[in-house]
């Protein structure tokens, strides 16, 4: 490649990055206009328009901030869609951690009749542990290592095995097997649709169970093609994919 070639690829490469960079900046900045947009429309009460900006920014960027998410929630709640206001709230403790929101959702599932809501403590500390999971499995990680460096300088040292630094070792490589292999909080969801279904099987032949409202919450265990097995009163039901909406 002569001198010409590297300088035209060079340039390229530059007008390629500053064009990504404001592209990047661009999209930033219409975002950012949209949601000064939406919420200038919520504070004139015009409920309905703004969620419309909320709901299109919140599909496009896959997040929104806790303000937004409040918001949305206060007016899906007026709107009397239960199901999205409970979703916009569990989204909001997600981020937060705000254990007001736990209070909040309980009270409008006892409102409401809803199953699956609790405010216990033990919620709490499996929201904030499924939070920081990776960074607790990366913290025991590192403690192995260091224990084991540790051994291998006394070894090297000192000629001798450490028994307390091998069971530590043990230890800490039983709670990094534990901690990435059964934890986590298990996979939930909301029931979104107005009457759902709750079927004995993956089947429209199957029986019924029960034929219920939206808003409860579900802990999902497994799908079967457009039917998503979840756990109810005790026992199993299946009920299809469009009529639930699993929360991350």
């Amino acid at each position: 490649m002569n001198k010409i070639q590297i300088r035209l690829s060079k340039i390229l490469s530059t007008f390629f990055i500053l064009f990504l960079f404001l592209s990047q900046s661009s999209y930033s900045q219409g975002v950012t206009n949209e949601l000064s947009k939406a919420d200038s429309l919520f504070d004139q009460r015009k409920y309905t328009e703004s969620l419309e900006i909320y709901d299109r920014i919140h599909d496009a960027e896959g997040k929104a901030s806790p303000a937004m998410l409040l918001r949305m929630a206060y007016i899906y709640e007026g709107l009397g869609n239960l199901s999205r206001a409970l979703i916009s709230l569990d989204e909001y403790y997600k981020v937060t951690s705000d254990k007001k929101v736990l209070t909040k959702m309980k009270e409008l599932a006892d409102q409401n009749g809803l199953q699956g809501y609790r405010t216990n403590d033990w919620d709490y500390i499996l929201n904030f542990y499924d939070k920081y999971r990776y960074l607790f499995i990366l913290v025991t990680m590192a403690l192995a290592v260091l224990i084991l460096a540790m051994m291998y300088r006394k070894k090297r040292k000192h000629q001798e095995f450490s028994p307390g630094l091998g069971i530590g070792l043990i230890a800490t490589l039983g709670l990094f097997f534990y901690l990435v292999n059964f934890t986590g909080i298990d996979n939930q969801g909301i029931i979104t649709g107005s009457s759902s279904y709750l079927m004995s099987g993956p089947s429209a032949g199957a029986n019924l169970i029960e034929v219920v409202s939206d808003g409860h919450k579900v802990e999902i265990i497994n799908q079967t093609d457009i039917w998503v097995q979840i756990k109810w009163k005790g026992g199993r039901a299946y009920i299809r994919e469009n009529n639930i909406e699993e929360l991350l």
